[in-house]
């Protein structure tokens, strides 16, 4: 059986800002209260002065029926984008768009924000791509109402449709960085991890700022097996934004293929410490079940599910798991809850055959009580021990799991398998028991390391 799954990062798709709104020549500019040096907020321009101002600016145009229909739109779509950048302002924007249509319907702008929004709200899809392709219609030149068209047809999957708007945002304007970053992220979904690369690069030239094109190239980095430069880019992005958990989350993900399981727990721990979220605790989980420590790897699994009941990746790794410690039952009844939730998921329908093979052949008994604590101790009397590198395993709550483990898996597999396979097995086992033993105490050797080594491998025999 394969090891647990971890959960792929999807990339980030970030909303563009506004372009400046102008309304029409003779207006007699509405100003709002007078901000600091004395500069008068002005809606026309849209003001850089704080957000309760611009909004109060608009409001005073928007409010003056005397103005015509088109500078009062204009203001509502000024409005509507600062309504949109405050907290539980987007029900507002959008009421204000909807206005603003109503009084100039060819406002390309008010169709562009008002796409966009929906998106954002996570409304109907297909409405913001009517919304953006009216604006496109309206403004052909408009860069911006392209690339986020393309973010919208790549949250529905439609990646070519996608990736032909990014282009064509992009031929509009070359130093756009955004499309850029948005299209690299789109050919991740692709499974083109080379192509992102180079456009992930490139958005990064034009703005080296860029968090989330860094964390995005680093797991199109981490796809491609290039795990040093996936850590330095998720690095980078923790630099620039150390509040994200998705970064540390990422991040742990390539020391969790590097197998530096204390360090991708670090990070998971961080991520959960800035927010908790199921795939946070399901990533953290797979760390310690690939370090042994069955008992707290539970926890997370168990953590992840009270969160999200329904998250299939959580379920699997959790069987895998619940087969480690000999619970059979346990671990088919989260395959066929894995495959009731994801029907035709490769890795639970591999794990049902082998549970309901072994079940047959064996029964549904636990080979260890799931509710032996960690410390129940290593395989052998502890009492009896003499070498050197048997009391440490004693004196190690953690070693003694891995010890048990290791000897639970060998005597599993072992019953299962007849003659040069059941041969080779036990001469790997007397091998490793023999290395353990001459090795211990002598410079450079990791006796943890070793036997989470040994694990694995007899694990691996199951896959």
């Amino acid at each position: 059986m394969c090891g647990p799954q971890h959960s792929a990062p999807l990339p980030f798709l970030a909303r563009s800002v506004l372009l400046g709104v102008s309304l029409s020549l003779g207006l007699a500019l509405a100003a709002g209260p007078a901000a600091a040096g004395g500069a008068l907020v002005d809606c026309v321009l849209g003001s850089k002065e704080p957000i309760p101002l611009l909004i109060a600016a608009c409001t005073t145009i928007i409010d003056q029926t005397a103005n015509a229909a088109l500078d009062r739109a204009a203001a509502l779509v000024v409005r509507a984008d600062a309504n949109a950048k405050t907290s539980g302002g987007l029900s507002d924007a959008l009421k204000d768009l909807d206005r603003a249509i109503a009084l100039d319907g060819r406002n390309a702008r008010a169709f562009r924000l008002r796409g966009d929004l929906l998106r954002e709200a996570g409304g109907d899809l297909n409405r913001a791509a009517a919304d953006l392709s009216r604006a496109i219609e309206l403004d052909p030149q408009d860069a911006e109402a392209y690339e986020l068209r393309g973010v919208v047809y790549t949250h529905q999957r439609r990646l070519d449709r996608a990736i032909a708007d990014y282009d064509q945002a992009i031929k509009l304007r070359p130093d756009y960085a955004q499309a850029w970053s948005d299209r690299g992220a789109t050919h991740y979904l692709g499974g083109d991890h080379e192509k992102a690369i180079r456009d992930l690069s490139e958005a990064l030239r034009l703005d080296p700022n860029r968090a989330r094109s860094y964390t995005n190239r680093g797991a199109a980095y981490r796809k491609l097996g290039q795990l040093d430069k996936s850590i330095a880019d998720d690095s980078e992005a923790i630099r620039i934004d150390p509040k994200v958990p998705e970064y540390y989350d990422n991040r742990g993900l390539s020391y969790a293929d590097m197998r530096e399981y204390d360090k991708a727990i670090a990070d998971y721990d961080q991520a959960l410490k800035l927010e908790q979220r199921p795939n946070f605790f399901t990533n953290r989980g797979d760390s310690y079940q690939f370090k042994g420590e069955l008992g707290t790897a539970l926890g997370d699994y168990e953590a992840a599910l009270k969160l999200d009941p329904k998250f299939a990746l959580a379920y699997n790794n959790r069987g895998v798991l619940y087969e480690k410690m000999g619970e059979r039952a346990k671990a088919l009844a989260d395959y066929e809850t894995v495959l009731r939730l994801d029907p035709g998921n490769d890795s639970a329908t591999r794990g049902r055959r082998l549970m309901m093979a072994e079940i047959a052949k064996f029964g549904g008994t636990p080979v260890r009580p799931l509710n032996a604590p960690d410390h129940a101790g290593p395989s052998f009397d502890c009492a009896t021990a003499k070498r050197e590198v048997e009391k440490v395993i004693c004196a190690d709550p953690q070693l003694g799991v891995l010890d048990r483990q290791i000897a639970g898996t060998y005597a599993r597999l072992l019953k299962s398998s007849s003659g040069r396979t059941a041969a080779d097995l036990r001469r790997t086992q007397r091998d490793f028991l023999s290395a353990r033993n001459t090795s211990f105490g002598r410079p450079g050797y990791d006796l943890k390391k070793a036997m989470q080594e040994r694990l694995q491998r007899l694990n691996g025999l199951d896959s």
